[in-house]
């Protein structure tokens, strides 16, 4: 860079426009939904001054971020690992509890949501322990301390209870460890424990609210009884631990080598999910199961933990192509819809802006998902590659998670929708994210 250059002028010239015309979209359509989904709650510049604050503390953040090199976090990943974990714990010890769940530390007139930096930090730890020959990256011991530290940061989440925030580790670590070469069995294997983690959870809730289907269906039974009591899930333990053996020895009789450590890693792996599943039923809130419920069987409590869903069905519905236009929504402006201006604020687009503003949302998160896919293909080092990957996993599973939900396709987690959604932790953070982006894109100018 030439010295008379403004770090201004150097960072117009290297920035991704693309990315950056894409963001500038959603932080717009964002903050005029967000005015119109306050308007009847009064104060609607209350809000908006908010709003307005933490997008411009976020760009700043973004500013500078993208200025710093972004290999100086490759040197203390335990000490940006050790700070996440802190501040996970500080807000279980110290936290606000708002709607159930303890997410919040107070700072004065001021709050802040840990868990969105700490989902940032742990991008970058990741990126710091697969930053290795590809011939390192597949051992055993190494996924498997991958594997923990991801598990203590979900345990410490589950704990608030924050479901959606427990849930986007699963496709962080899943593409990132795409992304470092990692051989694909290992990537079933991340696929595998998420299927057990989260299905039998889910499964066990849906049979607790129709107990006489459990007499007709007693192997379904004997995986609902594994997610409620200790020794269930010790049998279930057992007796997969045996099936898998039993199999590896089978396949060994037919001449084809597997080493032992497969099965073991396999066992330890169902062992992981089924001890996940059994916390998160017992730590999970009664509103939480409801929600998976009305999810599974959408006429299950219409005017209660259904009502969410069914309320912003008929907003989305109602809005057709061209929508009925800004403050003129009647479940938004008639208060039908809850949680409009955070979780279910797609669906105060979807109602007054209609299809073709809720297109220019979707279009706006493909491109940004694309831009990061590409940012890192074309990096100049593992390190940065792997934190454009890590990050564009994180921006597309909120986006899918939140518009799924709002459409009734997924259940309601409480992920809020990036850039979009009323929130000074999420607004902040994500653009912290794009930052680190665009630190990665700068670089590749360099090297």
């Amino acid at each position: 860079m030439n010295r008379n250059d403004s770090s201004i002028a150097y960072w117009s010239r290297r920035i991704d426009w693309p990315l950056m015309a894409a963001v500038a979209a959603l932080l717009i359509v964002g903050l005029v939904a967000v005015f119109s989904a306050t308007s009847p709650m009064g104060a609607p510049m209350r809000y908006m001054t908010k709003q307005l604050v933490a997008v411009g503390v976020g760009l700043v953040g973004l500013f500078l971020l993208s200025s710093l090199n972004y290999q100086l976090f490759r040197s203390h990943p335990g000490v940006v690992y050790l700070s996440t974990v802190l501040l996970l714990i500080a807000v279980l010890l110290v936290g606000r509890k708002i709607h159930g769940a303890r997410s919040w530390i107070a700072l004065g007139p001021l709050s802040f949501e840990p868990v969105e930096f700490a989902k940032i930090g742990f991008i970058l730890v990741l990126a710091g322990i697969l930053d290795r020959s590809e011939r390192d990256i597949s051992s055993i011991r190494l996924l498997m301390g991958v594997f923990a530290l991801a598990g203590v940061h979900m345990v410490l989440i589950l704990l608030e209870p924050y479901l959606g925030g427990t849930l986007v580790y699963a496709p962080i670590v899943l593409g990132m460890l795409y992304f470092a070469g990692v051989q694909p069995i290992y990537l079933l294997a991340v696929i595998f424990y998420a299927g057990v983690a989260v299905g039998i959870p889910i499964v066990s809730t849906y049979f607790s609210v129709q107990p006489q289907l459990l007499d007709l269906h007693p192997i379904i039974r004997f995986f609902v009884g594994s997610a409620q009591t200790a020794h269930s899930a010790a049998e279930l333990l057992f007796i997969t631990t045996s099936l898998i053996f039993a199999l590896w020895w089978f396949i060994r009789k037919f001449q084809i080598r597997m080493p032992w450590q497969y099965p073991l890693f396999l066992s330890l792996i169902v062992a992981f999910g089924v001890f996940s599943a059994h916390m998160a039923q017992h730590v999970i809130k009664d509103y939480q199961r409801k929600r998976i419920v009305v999810f599974l069987s959408p006429g299950f409590d219409p005017l209660g933990a259904g009502y969410n869903i069914l309320q912003s069905e008929i907003a989305i519905g109602s809005g057709r192509f061209f929508g009925k236009g800004l403050f003129s929504g009647s479940q938004t402006q008639l208060g039908f819809l809850p949680e409009k201006h955070t979780d279910f604020i797609f669906s105060v687009i979807g109602e007054e802006l209609g299809f073709i503003w809720a297109s220019v949302v979707l279009a706006s998160f493909g491109l940004l998902v694309w831009r990061a896919f590409v940012i890192a293909t074309e990096s100049q080092d593992r390190f940065g590659t792997l934190i454009a990957a890590g990050v564009g996993c994180l921006f597309a599973f909120e986006c899918v998670m939140n518009i799924g939900m709002v459409i009734g396709i997924l259940p309601v987690t409480g992920v809020a929708l990036p850039f979009v959604s009323y929130g000074g932790s999420h607004i902040v953070s994500s653009l912290l994210a794009i930052g680190l982006l665009q630190s990665v894109n700068f670089r590749r100018y360099i090297y």
